[in-house]
C-alpha cells in the first residue's frame, strides 16, 4: 500500500521541488480552501512531442467568462467568482478540463495560459500591422 502511494507521489514530482500526493490535495481542495503556488515542470528535458497551439485566439473566442457561486451543499465558499463552465470548457479545449470518478468536471486553468500568450501575440500582429497602414494613411494625407 505504501509502495502504491510513493508510485502516485511520484507521478506528480519533477526536479525534486516538492512531492505530493494529489489525492490528499484535491480531498483538501474539496473540504476546504486552500491557496499554493503550483510550479509544473516545464523542463525541456521533461518534453517531447512538442507542437505549436493552432488557432489559440479563435478558440479563446468561443470561452464564455462568467461569474457564479457556488451553489451552498457544495460546501465551497460561496462568494461571487469569475471562472468558466467546464462544460463549454472541455467543447473548445479538452486538454483543459479534468473529470473525477463521479463525473465532476474541473478547469485546469494553467492548461489555458499557453493559449492566452499565444493570442495577445498573434493580436500584437494585428496592431503592429494596423500601426503601419496607419503611419502610411497619415503619409499620404500629408503629401
Amino acid at each position: 500500500m505504501a509502495e502504491q502511494q510513493n508510485e502516485k507521489k511520484k507521478e506528480y514530482s519533477f526536479g525534486g521541488i516538492k512531492e505530493f500526493n494529489l489525492e490528499e490535495i484535491e480531498k483538501e481542495v474539496l473540504n476546504d480552501s486552500v491557496y499554493l503556488d503550483v510550479f509544473a515542470g516545464s523542463d525541456l528535458a521533461f518534453k517531447e512531442n512538442i507542437q505549436p497551439l493552432l488557432n489559440p485566439l479563435e478558440a479563446l473566442k468561443k470561452l464564455d467568462g462568467v461569474l457564479y457561486n457556488y451553489k451552498p451543499e457544495t460546501g465551497l465558499e460561496t462568494e461571487l467568482r469569475p471562472g468558466f463552465i467546464a462544460q463549454n470548457v472541455e467543447k473548445v479545449v479538452p486538454l483543459a478540463v479534468a473529470v473525477d470518478e463521479s463525473g465532476l468536471k474541473y478547469v485546469n486553468y494553467s492548461a489555458l495560459a499557453p493559449m492566452l500568450v499565444e493570442s495577445v501575440k498573434e493580436l500584437a500582429k494585428v496592431v503592429e500591422a494596423q500601426a503601419n497602414e496607419i503611419a502610411e494613411l497619415k503619409k499620404k494625407l500629408n503629401q
